[in-house]
């Protein structure tokens, strides 16, 4: 029996793959990037160390220092650090080196073959265009692959290594960053190869790569700028209440989160009867009861909405909120600028893997949109690109 015959896409595939570990440029790009994979994992481990110290610290002094309330205790502390923090530094690193990898394996993918003539050649074989732009893009994606894997397990093994063993939750959460982070670079191959399809040569082509990765880059610093813009002024945050409640009860100390920042909320604890420290949310100088405005929380919804759907665009942001509610276990993406953080985390809480990802669907949805409609626009393009 004959032996059956390979896929002329499997054969294109292959091909690409053997270029790229024949690539000087690529080679070099991927040891750059394995020299920072082992250098954010221990930071990843210096910064770990100095949480968990710093919270068993914080924990010991909780436990010492009760404060007394009708025989209440009150025990608000950050939640323990997740070990996954090791990887907030690599998923730095990757953000942008990674990125600038993926771009390079895409902007001449098409232009090269062209340039040199070897697409004409290619094309006169028994091989169908949607076969050689497929392979061409399965071989990349299996490199990408192959260096996001291997950047991954070496992580890991340095983590494991200093006696750091994850557990099944967090096991679960490196298999989800590692799917987030693949899909991210996928985005930027995506972005590549379609410059690489539309344009005459691999100049004009990195041109217009670096052009909507800059867009992608300064959408999300001047979000804020045209949220505020659009919004105006926030309406005072606190207001007197007309209940005559407060955040605390009225006869025992009260506590409210007034700042969170690196993932780490500030809670200020106080008496009623003492007016709270200098007039802190939730209790004025003079005793009055406050409650939090109405308009004040409708405005930061609206603003955060309109921010939100400008950063969607941007697949370095969609990449930042999703790492960060994986690797620091949150509910949801921790929240920037003059908005005040909110406490998202105790100390006895647990959040989900699901719980996590559910709160960034959006931008896990823009992340897939963006690689099939970039990798969409590359085939078609392809399939009518004039060799002549």
């Amino acid at each position: 029996m004959a032996a059956k015959e390979t896929s002329p896409i499997l054969i294109v595939a292959a091909k690409e793959f053997k270029d790229y570990l024949s690539s000087k440029r690529f080679l070099a790009l991927f040891g750059v990037l394995a020299v920072l994979t082992i250098i954010g994992a221990i930071t990843g481990l210096i910064n770990y160390n100095e949480q968990l110290s710093t919270y068993n610290s914080n924990l010991q002094t909780v436990k010492s220092e009760t404060v007394s309330a009708g025989g209440m205790m009150l025990k608000m502390i950050g939640g323990m650090p997740s070990l996954l923090s090791i990887f907030q530094s690599y998923g730095t690193y990757i953000a942008s080196f990674g990125m600038l990898l993926a771009i390079s394996m895409g902007f001449d993918m098409i232009t090269r073959e062209k340039e040199e003539g070897t697409l004409k050649l290619l094309l006169t074989h028994p091989v169908f265009r949607d076969s050689v732009i497929n392979g061409k893009l399965l071989g990349a994606g299996a490199m990408l692959f192959m260096v996001l894997a291997s950047t991954f397990l070496a992580t890991t093994a340095i983590m494991m290594f200093f006696g750091i063993v994850p557990g099944m939750d967090d096991l679960a959460r490196i298999g989800a960053f590692f799917v987030m982070t693949l899909l991210f670079l996928f985005t930027y191959l995506a972005i590549a190869v379609t410059a690489s399809t539309v344009s005459p040569n691999s100049s004009m082509a990195v041109l217009i790569a670096i052009f909507i990765v800059l867009i992608g880059a300064v959408v999300p610093s001047i979000s804020s700028t045209v949220g505020s813009a659009i919004m105006g002024t926030a309406p005072q945050m606190m207001i007197p209440s007309t209940s005559g409640a407060t955040l605390g009860d009225s006869t025992s100390p009260g506590s409210v989160i007034v700042g969170s920042s690196g993932g780490t909320t500030t809670v200020v604890t106080y008496a009623v009867s003492d007016g709270g420290p200098g007039g802190a949310p939730g209790i004025s100088r003079n005793g009055t009861p406050m409650t939090i405005n109405p308009e004040y929380t409708s405005y930061w919804s609206t603003r955060n909405t309109i921010e939100g759907i400008m950063n969607v665009i941007s697949p370095s942001y969609n990449y930042e909120v999703i790492s960060q509610v994986i690797t620091e276990e949150l509910s949801s993406p921790r929240t920037s600028g003059s908005n005040p953080g909110f406490f998202q985390r105790s100390a006895d809480q647990s959040v989900s893997l699901m719980e996590s990802l559910s709160s960034v669907w959006m931008n896990i949805l823009a992340l897939v949109v963006m690689i099939i409609v970039g990798f969409g626009i590359s085939y078609v393009k392809f399939i009518r690109v004039d060799v002549r």
